[in-house]
């Protein structure tokens, strides 16, 4: 009789080669807008559908990362079952959740990470972008103001091609999907491409984060290099 072989453990590298995959989309987005000033026609489509992408991303990877996670650390399947059933999760639910399942790593959960990113100008209308280091606390709440955006959008309470206004959040303590956005006349805001690279700068930030802390625990090393980067702009879009 021929030996029975044992399953392959599952790899956490799996998921990030997932998550990389599923980022292409967006990527490819990216380099397809003019980068030029004033009314972008059409293409002010592409900076929602960007951040639309990117976070939906990290939503698959959270769920997938996860369940391998939970499973290599010896969790039920119906454990990890109840655990990955999360509805729009942003860094910090994320932080949340390796908290209370990994608590050796709490310590280090945040701990020197920074993101850079566009520094949203303050006024309607105001020019002069500058480049402003976020630091973890900053990044959560990055993170949980452009869920609000995804929420607006993808409940068509907002298009997102064009200045508009936004509704308050849809979870207490959240902050406002404005927080985020472009300041624009009359109580308006808009998404824009500076907007839609932040997005992903924070998101991928923080789930390489603390996917990097949770391989570490259970002895594996992450490769990250096929992840598709969105690097910041050198000039206003």
């Amino acid at each position: 009789m021929a030996p029975t072989s044992l399953p392959l453990a599952p790899q956490l590298q799996t998921c990030v080669d997932r998550f990389a995959k599923s980022l292409v989309v967006p990527s490819k987005l990216m380099a397809l807008h003019p980068r030029k000033q004033g009314n972008p026609g059409n293409a002010g489509a592409l900076a929602p559908a960007i951040l639309l992408g990117i976070i939906s991303a990290f939503e698959g990877f959270v769920e997938d990362f996860l369940a391998t996670a939970f499973y290599l650390q010896g969790q039920s399947f119906g454990q990890i079952a109840k655990k990955v059933n999360i509805n729009n999760p942003d860094i910090e639910d994320v932080e949340t959740l390796i908290g209370s399942n990994f608590p050796q790593l709490k310590p280090s959960l945040g701990a020197g990470v920074s993101v850079d990113i566009r520094k949203i100008p303050a006024h309607p209308g105001k020019q002069g972008w500058v480049q402003h280091t976020l630091s973890w606390p900053q990044v959560k709440r990055e993170a949980a103001g452009w869920m609000q955006v995804r929420h607006c959008l993808t409940h068509g309470l907002v298009s997102g091609a064009a200045p508009e206004v936004w509704p308050a959040p849809t979870r207490q303590g959240k902050p406002h999907a404005s927080t985020v956005l472009r300041p624009k006349p009359n109580g308006k805001h808009s998404v824009n491409l500076y907007g839609a690279i932040s997005c992903a700068r924070v998101y991928l930030a923080g789930a390489q984060h603390v996917s990097d802390l949770v391989a570490s625990e259970l002895n594996q090393r992450l490769n990250w290099k096929d992840v598709p980067e969105f690097p910041l702009l050198a000039n206003p879009a």
